[in-house]
């Protein structure tokens, strides 16, 4: 059980790291998709909260 809970520590100390464009990439695909492309207010709100502060 011990390594179970240090496993789970890992894959979130992990996750912190994750590069702004993996964690875009990531929100992006919840996003709902239609027939024009990805729903762009969801696609504005995955920029401002990954890539804005990040990149830019």
């Amino acid at each position: 059980m011990g390594n179970m809970t240090r496993n789970k520590n890992n894959k979130n100390h992990i996750k912190e790291e994750q590069h702004p464009v993996d964690a875009y990439y990531e929100c992006i695909s919840y996003c709902d998709i239609n027939p024009k492309g990805i729903d762009e207010d969801c696609e504005s709100i995955c920029i401002e909260r990954h890539l804005k502060g990040n990149l830019w």
